[in-house]
């Protein structure tokens, strides 16, 4: 059956589609407080752009363990890998690039300059909440926040101490192991958790896949008036891969390792009841390796037999803003950012085409860039029903100079009514650098590039029917990119990147909610993409086609869904997903190629076994992935993973 058949199928089978997720009982006050929309932590219905949160012990329940797998529930998100547990993994926003979203941790910004993200080993160990922005939110987040953001926050810690933990095993001798504690009172809070995950992978041979991660916070309010947090989460994987770029299983030998390091810290003091400082300190790092020795004592021919790479990545950050409440509900802010990104790249690479073996070093690279920032933002939450949010924010980078981004929106909600919303903004991208400082026999960059931008404008209605039962909400969007980076082969001295290309990608969101019986919830969502290249810039380029579509973006996705809860006993969930075709290149010919639309079936339950006086839980957990064994690729040449099942066990309060 044809994807787009089968979307029609199921949508008319059930009118859903995927809502925004539910949060437990002792965590709905949070969902409707975000802190990641504005500069200021609002309320859910007074932001104009679309908002998703999701539950870390939401996710966990459900046998989730990556971050990725909760972002494929995002209306207008598409997660891309390349196969494998620990394959690189993308996420496209409402059509826009893959490096167009916007990464943050308690706050920070995680992304590599330029906006790249792996997704690929980002766990919800100690994760309370994920906020998701969609959209524009360049002038809160400044550079990359052009398709979204998606902020990582820790548990806070609150009520007695509470100790968990679960341990899974499955397909592809895959083991996992997990465990959490937290506790605290109104003025100290503290929570910490572990992760282990290893598997075999589902290559025959040179796959084995392991992260593990580690993540705390500390919170501290001495009076009334003070609140101070510190964050800090610190992963580190390995990853064998025997594919080439194409696909193809052609090398025993060949891994990589990598390192995260994320800390935050913040404060926050009241000066008066008309205005308060909050400020935040900032550290990321990231250490990305790769290395191939030779296969076998003649394996000495050909490019590259041999090779090895590294690349540090350090961004630094503070920011420090005032609120200001003249009257009622209305918030004024100001603020000011300063970020200083570094990176450093050495490397090698030992080939022979015939004539004898030699070793080419990476040229020396270590750069850095500071970018300079200053915002300011009003929003107001007016009683009767009306909320608007503007916002205008400056920055000026060492490298491409200065730009100014800009958004408004206004929210209405009628009383026992539907809640309409509109925004409209502008966001940036800035170059990586590569793009603005490689100096390689095949890549020079740029210093005179200019941001990749994008114009986006947004309405939504939502609507709660039937006494809270049914949630239903749809969002029209429009978004115009422009500057594309594109690499363009040249002879010396000339660059190799330039500002070529545009396109348009705009679209449908649909969500919705019904709770027809006590613990029973069915929800969905549908996307409905259009993209263009309105623009394709570099001549013979395949990624940009003149009034083609931008790659591995799906026309038409839907999900669709169902969890059931008898507390204290049971929790079923039940999710199939369709995905429509998309266009990718295939490296192996050089040709652009249609990739087949799928579906899938994602089935997981927990079974309370043990309930102790204390409230301490024991579970029996399993969690069944592509349920039906569907062969599909997100990357043409990187088969998907079959039918995967985990079984295990949950100890906890």
């Amino acid at each position: 059956m044809k994807p787009l058949s089968l979307l029609t199928a199921l949508l008319a089978a059930t009118p859903l589609a995927l809502a925004e997720a539910q949060a437990p009982a002792d965590t709905a006050q949070l969902a409707d407080i975000v802190v990641t929309g504005t500069p200021v932590p609002t309320r859910a219905g007074a932001i104009a752009a679309a908002v998703t949160v999701l539950h870390g012990d939401e996710l966990r329940g459900r046998g989730l363990r990556f971050v990725q797998d909760a972002l494929r529930e995002v209306p207008g998100f598409y997660v891309v890998s390349g196969g494998s547990f620990g394959a690189a993994t993308s996420l496209f926003a409402r059509g826009g690039e893959s490096n167009y979203v916007k990464v943050l941790v308690d706050g920070v910004a995680a992304n590599q300059p330029g906006g790249g993200f792996d997704f690929a080993t980002l766990s919800l160990d100690n994760v309370e909440r994920i906020e998701v922005v969609r959209g524009p939110a360049s002038v809160v987040h400044g550079s990359d926040a052009v398709g979204g953001v998606v902020n990582l926050i820790s548990r806070s810690g609150r009520g007695r101490a509470r100790v968990g933990g679960s341990a899974q095993a499955g397909s592809f001798g895959s083991l996992g192991v997990e465990g959490s504690a937290s506790g605290g009172s109104d003025r100290l809070g503290w929570s910490g958790g572990f992760g282990h995950f290893g598997t075999d992978g589902i290559h025959a041979f040179n796959n084995r896949f392991e992260t593990s991660t580690a993540a705390g916070r500390l919170r501290l309010a001495p009076d009334a008036s003070t609140g101070l947090a510190l964050a800090g989460r610190f992963g580190w994987n390995t990853y064998a891969f025997p594919t080439d770029g194409s696909g193809a299983l052609a090398d025993s030998n060949q891994y990589s390792k990598g390192r995260t390091l994320v800390l935050a810290a913040t404060a926050e003091r009241r000066l008066s009841a008309l205005v308060d400082i909050v400020a935040t300190l900032g550290a990321a790092e990231t250490r990305y390796e790769f290395a191939d020795a030779m296969d076998f004592a003649a394996d000495t021919i050909g490019f590259g037999f041999a090779s090895a790479r590294r690349t540090d990545v350090g961004r630094r950050s503070a920011d420090v803003r005032t609120h200001f409440r003249p009257v009622g509900s209305l918030v004024l802010t100001a603020g000011g950012q300063v970020e200083r990104l570094g990176e450093r790249q050495s490397g090698w690479a030992s080939s022979n085409f015939g004539g004898g073996s030699f070793t080419d070093e990476q040229p020396p690279f270590d750069r850095t860039r500071t970018n300079r920032a200053v915002y300011a933002q009003a929003t107001a939450d007016i009683p009767s029903g009306l909320a608007l949010n503007a916002g205008l924010r400056h920055d000026d980078d060492e490298a491409f100079g200065g730009f100014t981004t800009a958004r408004a929106g206004v929210a209405y909600s009628l009383a026992e009514g539907p809640r309409f919303r509109a925004s409209v903004g502008t966001a940036f991208k800035a170059p990586s650098f590569s793009e603005t400082f490689a100096d390689a026999p095949f890549e020079r960059g740029d210093r005179m590039l200019r941001p990749e931008r994008t114009r986006s404008w947004e309405v939504g209605v939502e609507q709660v029917l039937a006494g809270g039962s049914l949630s239903l909400s749809a969002t029209w969007f429009d978004q115009r990119f422009r500057d594309f980076i594109q690499y363009v082969a040249t002879e010396p001295p000339t660059p190799t990147y330039f500002n070529l290309g545009a396109a348009t990608a705009r679209g449908l969101e649909v969500t919705a909610a019904l709770h027809p019986l006590r613990g029973l919830t069915i929800s969905g969502a549908y996307t409905r993409l259009l993209t263009e290249v309105t623009d394709g810039g570099a001549g013979g380029s395949l990624e940009f086609l003149d009034g083609g579509r931008l790659l591995r973006r799906p026309t038409d996705a839907l999900r669709a869904g169902a969890e059931y809860r008898i507390p204290d006993l049971l929790h079923l969930s039940l999710v199939a997903s369709a995905v429509g075709e998309r266009e990718d290149i295939d490296f192996s010919v050089f040709e652009r190629v249609e990739l087949e639309g799928y579906w899938t079936l994602d089935a997981s339950a927990a079974v309370q076994l043990v309930r102790a006086a204390t409230e301490a839980r024991l579970a029996l957990t399993a969690r069944l992935e592509n349920a039906l064994d569907a062969e599909y690729e997100t990357v043409v040449g990187f088969p998907a993973r079959g039918r995967t099942l985990f079984v295990g066990v949950r100890a906890g309060p």
